[in-house]
């Protein structure tokens, strides 16, 4: 395993497509795949009522996970636990869907619809407390092999 500076970590947090975040919902654990974006180092996500919300609810602690491929079919990763807070600003709720939009690119989105999807689901935003990272090789070299192989 290599670590990952911090510097790396957010570089990844800002490029990755998707994350897990892992919560407590009804006494065990839980995770689920989310899209999310990265503001001034703060992590905003969408989520509708259900099982997710109902469980940021009762416990608003969480570990997020994010991981992408690396050339060499080796894989870097980045976890940071915090704590989710829901948004009440309409504005930063606004700002939050348009970097959504814009980062997942969505051509059937209008400059308009800002105004009207920041309303509809509720804004997560969890501020990284702790941060790490690490990376490992495809191949099976010392410093990079996968688990304790």
């Amino acid at each position: 395993m290599i670590e990952l500076d911090e510097g790396h970590c957010r570089l990844i947090l800002e490029e990755a497509p998707t994350a897990h975040l892992a919560c407590v919902a009804d006494g065990e654990p839980y995770v689920t795949p989310l899209s999310f974006v990265m503001i001034d180092g703060t992590c905003y996500l969408r989520t509708s009522e259900g099982r997710r919300l109902s469980a940021l609810r009762q416990d608003p602690r969480v570990c997020v996970e994010v991981s992408r491929p690396t050339l060499g079919e080796g894989w870097e990763s980045v976890v940071f636990w915090g704590v989710a807070r829901l948004v009440d600003d309409l504005d930063t709720r606004a700002a939050v869907v348009a970097a959504l939009i814009h980062k997942y690119r969505e051509p059937v989105f209008s400059a308009s619809i800002t105004t009207v999807l920041p309303q509809e689901h509720p804004v997560i935003a969890i501020v990284p407390q702790r941060l790490s990272g690490r990376a490992a090789g495809g191949g099976f070299e010392t410093n990079t092999r996968p688990g304790r192989l």
